[in-house]
């Protein structure tokens, strides 16, 4: 598997967490199982490069989008992967165009458009649910 980049919830973090090194909230693994747990656990999970502080290409952080994201960053990533965000005008509105599902689990999407999460914290279930079974939060 390719090396991702992991963004904590906390962006101030410097420490280990499933054997993962963090610096200022970001961290770098190839380990499968330790990429499976930052996913159920809320963790920004990309394999683009993070944003580097004085970088002038990076146009929004590394991972998945969240609400503490600036509203260029939003408009940026909505702009590269083509999300429509209707009449969206403020930052609040654009978020909500993106986040994904509205929905606080993570998981993919089936090619037939079927949503497949794991709700559960612990870093070694693996059981996969249909989204549409779990209770609305």
């Amino acid at each position: 598997m390719a090396k991702k980049t992991i963004k904590a919830p906390n962006e101030a973090f410097t420490g280990s967490v499933a054997g993962v090194r963090f610096e200022d909230g970001v961290g770098h693994t190839d380990d499968e199982n330790a990429i499976a747990y930052f996913e159920r656990q809320g963790y920004g999970v990309s394999s683009e490069p993070a944003k580097q502080p004085g970088d002038p290409d990076a146009k929004y952080p590394a991972g998945d989008p969240s609400d503490k994201w600036k509203k260029d960053e939003l408009l940026a990533y909505a702009a590269d992967r083509q999300i429509d965000l209707g009449e969206a005008k403020n930052k609040d509105e654009i978020w909500a165009a993106i986040k994904p599902g509205g929905t606080p689990y993570k998981g993919v999407t089936t090619p037939d458009g079927k949503a497949l999460v794991n709700d559960s914290t612990d870093p070694k279930d693996g059981e996969v649910k249909d989204q549409q079974s779990l209770p609305v939060q």
